[in-house]
């Protein structure tokens, strides 16, 4: 499936047969599926769980790297069982029960591919913002540009990204060579502002030592603005914000999963473990430099850089990394609208989603013009329903930096759904591995058997429950919070909000499968009657 923080057109899957391709580039592969932007909106929130410990933080990213790298490891395996677009649903189908592989089915498509369509543009918007704002020393910043005053404001905000999304998955969606070609255009690009950022934390550091805000591995700036409180459940223990922080983190890597077909195109298929921790081990290097970069200079954020850079009058360096992590952006959304329309027509093709029966025949292989529209229908309204939702009903942790509040409101509720979204699918990700654990031993499903299959399954499987355990009481624990102590309405909405968003996403991930389970129960029953 195609990875949010990245530009991959096409599945592993789909690579040509023939052409096999090396142990480099195999590797390179998995780099160019994992990293991304990601690391920009991540970074901050990691820092801030991890109670300003810039040593915790650390280890944070490193335990949730452990937990990346073993569960593709262990998806080798997995992974053989099915060679099509539908990744964790397949996987999940082969190794897991109805219920379950319909859950993955209904999340992917009614959660995970509308919300991606809804808050990679209003990222990419904040990138494109905060890339604006740093130039307005050197040009004439357009005022409709930094988010205005207009309570209404959010609404020319949300066609606009609305139309940002609806015009990739026509053009990129319907066609593969304009999708390549953008595609190829933009994946240079996305590695510009992770260089840049490093480059200019070793300027800083070299130039001004006195910049770096820590001591005893404890970072020092009053940005850091999460609540630290005995009424807050991330806090109640260094342990359980560390968890919390790992959430955040698997944003940053989701979509790593579709290297796990690796083996059957590369030249060496042996050396598919060794090309994919090395891949993995590389990019987490890489997020580790520029999280501790980021830490050091500020709030663990690009913002860090703003005042050293300002009283250098080199802000415009800033504006350059920001507008490059805002066309990356765009390339997440072109990859993502090349995948999605071909990944919603291999369910139909399977008869999974509604009136596939009458649909079916009108698939073409060459242009998926009806996973176009499909994806159309299902975008459309959830992205509305969102950020009518986000932009009334939730929290603004962004202050005035984006204009009015509502549009503040939006962006920090387009955090709150990524984190969530890359959760669940972790947990998809996580299903399928917990049963080929059982498969070991049920032998239910004939796969090559991989030595390293059980230790790294395991591994993946408790780190991955102990991060949804504890997120999952986070969101309850914190409620219960509100009943017992006095918090100020931003506070008490954030976490009502949080719980319900929760609460949503089982409830349409799980409902409908139990009715189709119940439907597909009575329909065999009538076959059979007959």
């Amino acid at each position: 499936m195609e990875n949010i923080n990245n530009n991959t057109s096409v599945s592993i899957s789909e690579l040509p047969t023939r052409k096999k391709i090396s142990f480099f580039s195999a590797m390179m592969i998995v780099v160019g599926s994992s990293i991304g932007a990601g690391i920009f909106f991540k970074a901050k929130s990691v820092l801030e769980y991890s109670e300003g410990s810039l040593i915790l933080a650390i280890f944070a990213w490193i335990i949730a790297a452990f937990a990346v790298i073993s569960m593709a490891l262990a998806l080798i395996e997995i992974s053989a069982a099915r060679n099509d677009n539908l990744s964790l649903i397949g996987w999940c189908k082969v190794f897991n029960s109805s219920f379950i592989y319909k859950s993955s089915k209904n999340f992917m498509t009614y959660l995970y591919v509308p919300l991606t369509f809804f808050f990679m543009p209003f990222y990419f918007l904040m990138s494109l913002q905060d890339s604006i704002s740093c130039f307005s020393n050197y040009i004439i910043q357009p005022s409709f540009m930094l988010g205005g005053n207009g309570s209404s404001d959010w609404i020319v905000w949300m066609i606009i990204c609305l139309l940002i999304s609806l015009s990739f998955i026509v053009v990129s969606g319907a066609s593969s060579r304009i999708g390549n070609i953008l595609n190829l255009c933009i994946t240079s690009i996305k590695f510009i502002p992770l260089a840049m950022t490093v480059i200019l934390g070793i300027i800083i550091f070299s130039i001004s030592p006195s910049e770096i805000h820590v001591s005893a591995g404890v970072t020092s700036d009053d940005n850091i603005s999460s609540i630290h409180s005995s009424n807050n459940f991330a806090y109640l223990s260094p342990g359980i914000g560390l968890f919390m922080a790992m959430g955040g983190i698997f944003f940053a890597y989701d979509g790593f999963y579709v290297t796990a077909g690796l083996q059957t195109e590369m030249k060496e298929p042996k050396k598919t473990p060794i090309a994919i921790f090395l891949g993995l081990g590389t990019v987490t290097i890489i997020y580790l430099v520029i999280s501790i970069i980021m830490s050091l200079t500020g709030n663990g954020g690009i913002s860090g850089f703003e005042n050293w850079l300002r009283e250098r009058d080199s802000l415009w360096v800033l504006g350059i990394i920001n507008l490059t992590i805002a066309i990356g952006i765009l390339g997440i959304i072109n990859g993502f609208s090349m995948w999605s329309p071909r990944f919603i027509e291999d369910l139909i093709r399977e008869k999974e989603l509604p009136f596939s029966e009458k649909i079916h025949s009108k698939l073409n292989d060459h242009k998926p013009i009806i996973g176009i529209i499909y994806c159309i229908i299902i975008t459309v309204p959830i992205f509305i329903l969102f950020s009518i939702i986000g932009a009334l009903g939730y929290i603004n942790i962004y202050g005035d930096t984006y204009g009015h509040q509502s549009l503040g409101k939006l962006y920090s509720f387009c955090d709150l759904m990524a984190t969530w979204t890359a959760v669940f699918a972790f947990l998809f990700v996580m299903l399928p591995i917990y049963g080929g654990l059982r498969n070991r031993k049920t032998k239910k499903v004939k796969i090559e058997e991989k030595k390293y299959f059980i230790p790294t399954a395991i591994i993946s499987v408790l780190l991955i429950s102990i991060v949804l355990i504890i997120l999952v009481l986070d969101s309850i624990v914190n409620i219960i919070f509100i009943a017992t102590s006095s918090f100020d309405n931003d506070e008490i909405i954030g976490r009502i909000m949080k719980l319900v968003t929760l609460i949503l996403f089982v409830l349409i991930s799980g409902v409908p499968s139990l009715i189709e389970i119940k439907l597909d129960k009575n329909k065999n029953n009538q076959i059979n009657v007959k």
